[in-house]
This record gives C-alpha cells, sequence and structure tokens, in this order.
C-alpha cells in the first residue's frame, strides 16, 4: 500500500495495490474536490515479500496413467515462505 496526495485540496489517500500492480487514485472524493492529479508518497509504502510458484502433482508408479498430463496448481508464498524452495523439491501444501 502507498499514500497519495492531492496536489488540490492536499488530502492524503492511501491505495492498497493487488497483486502489486501500481494504480493511483482516480480521483480526489474530498469535499468535492475532483482532482484527477496526485503526488505519490513513496516513503509511506508498505511492500511484503512474495512469490508465486507453481505445484505440479507427483507421479506415482502405481498410479501412472499412460499420456495423462500431470495437474498444477499455482501459489503464493508471502513473507518467510518466500525462497524455501526450489524446482525439483517435493513439498505438500495445505490450505
Amino acid at each position: 500500500q502507498m499514500a497519495f496526495d492531492c496536489t488540490k485540496c492536499k488530502t492524503s489517500i492511501t491505495r492498497e495495490f493487488t497483486d502489486g500492480k501500481f494504480s493511483p487514485p482516480q480521483n480526489c472524493d474530498f469535499q468535492g474536490c475532483r482532482s484527477r492529479i496526485f503526488t505519490p508518497i513513496r516513503s509511506s509504502a508498505q511492500t511484503i515479500d512474495f512469490q508465486k510458484i507453481r505445484v505440479q502433482e507427483s507421479q506415482k508408479l502405481e498410479d501412472h496413467e499412460e499420456g495423462r498430463v500431470p495437474r498444477t496448481v499455482e501459489c503464493e508464498l508471502m513473507e518467510d515462505l518466500v525462497d524455501t524452495c526450489i524446482p525439483g523439491d517435493v513439498v505438500t501444501v495445505t490450505g
């Protein structure tokens, strides 16, 4: 998240960034100001460590089906889980 100051009325607006995509406010809603120009307050930025990984199901010998592609699922790792696994690791995902 990061705060932005309206250049017209000086009101501070805090924005959360979904998936880390930067998107400043569209317009100021403070007392009908409606300004569309904002200055980012970079010192107010709050970030977290974040990583997306793709996990593929393991192929057990007894469950092996000819020609079937293993299923995959995308997982999001945050904070202390970032960089805890590398390609080829066997992991258990819960939740």
